[in-house]
C-alpha cells in the first residue's frame, strides 16, 4: 500500500509541475525579488542611521518603485504572453487548416473523392462486400 501511496504522491507532483511550472517559477523569481529589494531598502536605512544621513524618503521611494515594476512584470508575463501550451495548439490548428491548392498543371491527388456521388468508409466498404 506505501509503494502505491509514493507512486500517486509522486504522479501528482509531475503533473502539477508539468502543468503549472512557468507559474511557479516565475513566482519564485517574483518572491525572491520582493525579499531582495526589502533587505537592501533595511540594510540601506541601517547604514543611513549610521551615517546621519536622511535620504529615507529616497530608499521608500526606490523600494516600492521597485516592488511596483516587479509585480506590473510579472502580471503582464502572465496575461499578455500566451503559454508555450497555446502557441503549439494555434500552430498546429494553422498548420492542419492550412489547405494548399495543387499549382495549375498538377494533377490534384483528392479530385477523386471530390466528384464521388456518395462517400463510404472502409467499415461500410467491407460489410458491403460481405453481404455480396
Amino acid at each position: 500500500m506505501y509503494m502505491f501511496k509514493q507512486f500517486f504522491r509522486l504522479t501528482f507532483v509531475t503533473f502539477i509541475w508539468k502543468h503549472y511550472k512557468r507559474i511557479i517559477v516565475s513566482t519564485l523569481i517574483l518572491f525572491a525579488f520582493l525579499w531582495f529589494v526589502g533587505y537592501a531598502h533595511a540594510e540601506y536605512l541601517q547604514f543611513a542611521n549610521e551615517q546621519a544621513q536622511a535620504n529615507a524618503q529616497k530608499s521608500y521611494f526606490f523600494k516600492w518603485a521597485a516592488q511596483l515594476l516587479a509585480v506590473t512584470i510579472y502580471l503582464l508575463f502572465h496575461y499578455l504572453m500566451p503559454s508555450r501550451k497555446q502557441q503549439k495548439i494555434s500552430k498546429q490548428k494553422a498548420k492542419n487548416f492550412k489547405a494548399e491548392a495543387p499549382a495549375p498543371g498538377e494533377p490534384d491527388p483528392f479530385d477523386a473523392i471530390r466528384h464521388k456521388d456518395k462517400l463510404r468508409s472502409r467499415t461500410e466498404v467491407m460489410l458491403n462486400e460481405k453481404q455480396d
